[in-house]
This record gives structure tokens, sequence and C-alpha cells, in this order.
């Protein structure tokens, strides 16, 4: 999925009442940013499933990039399974 995000020009002071107006700074964010997010999702077997997801921003001056991965097992009980052992103990 692409996306575009666009912030306001705009920075508000800030003040309470009887207080000198202040702002607050910190790092610059880029007023036009492309966000990008991905995913896959493998079938491995039956019983086992790999999904990988991905999420970038691409500004001018700065980039954040995130990758997860997962691994999902199912484990079948049965009269020998591992899930039955694990019981008996």
């Amino acid at each position: 999925m692409l996306k575009h995000r666009r912030l306001p020009g705009a920075v508000a002071a800030l003040g309470w009442t009887g207080s000198s107006p202040f702002s607050i700074t910190g790092a610059v964010l880029d007023r036009d940013v492309a966000l990008v997010d991905a995913g896959l999702n493998f079938g491995v077997t039956d019983s086992l499933n790999i999904t990988t997801d991905y999420t970038g921003s691409f500004g001018e001056r700065l980039q954040d990039h995130t990758f997860a991965a997962k691994l999902r097992a199912k484990f079948k009980g049965g009269r020998h399974g591992f899930m039955q052992s694990c019981r008996s103990r």
C-alpha cells in the first residue's frame, strides 16, 4: 500500500494564562512524506507459516524503516504427538 502524508505549514505557539508563549522543538519533519506498507505470507506447509511485514517512510531529509517476520507452527496432538508427551510428564 502506498500513501502520502502532508504536514501543515504553520506551527502554533503554546502558553498558559499568565505566562509567556513558548515553543517546543525537536527533529525536523519533512512536509511531504511517502509511506509504504508491504507484507508477504508464505505457507511453507499446512502446519508452518512465515509472515513478513515492511513499513517505510521516505521524505526529503528523513527515512524510517521497519521490518518484522513471524514464524507460526501448528503442532498436531495425538497418541504419540508432542503435546501428548508434554501432558503425561
